[in-house]
């Protein structure tokens, strides 16, 4: 699969607010039982506001993004979103091996989190051998090394 790097730029900004609501929006609901369009606007600025933004292009259109925080002992995903219409064509775990590669390549584990709901990624990372190492009320912990 060939997916290409850039990072965000300002005229990425309501592309990935767009983004953004149609991941989360079904996922939020069936987690927390509703969507505050305001809670989740913050999140998204948050985000925007604070953290390294990756756009991935496949065919030099923009398909998703990621956030990975580099730590100490480890690599952190902090989000990976693929637009709905993309997923379940293996831009995820394309994306996903790389950043395997990558933290190994550093000798650091790779660490994410998933909501509850989220079964469909839960699996697409246990399938690549992450282990599940925590949670919290809505979200595993899990890790590759």
């Amino acid at each position: 699969m060939n997916i290409q790097l850039r990072p965000a730029r300002d005229s990425d900004y309501h592309w990935l607010l767009e983004l953004h609501h149609a991941v989360y929006r079904d996922l939020i609901t069936q987690e927390f039982g509703y969507w505050n369009s305001d809670e989740e606007l913050d999140l998204f600025k948050n985000a925007w506001e604070s953290k390294q933004i990756e756009i991935l292009l496949h065919n030099d259109k923009p398909v998703g993004m990621f956030i990975v925080v580099v730590h100490a002992d480890h690599l952190w995903l902090d989000e990976i979103q693929i637009d709905p219409y993309y997923q379940n064509q293996g831009i995820g775990t394309a994306v996903i091996a790389r950043l395997i590669s990558r933290a190994r390549t550093c000798y650091l584990p790779l660490r994410l989190r998933v909501l509850h709901a989220n079964r469909g990624a839960y699996r697409l990372y246990q399938r690549l051998g992450f282990l599940w190492i925590g949670g919290a009320k809505h979200h595993h912990v899990m890790e590759i090394r």
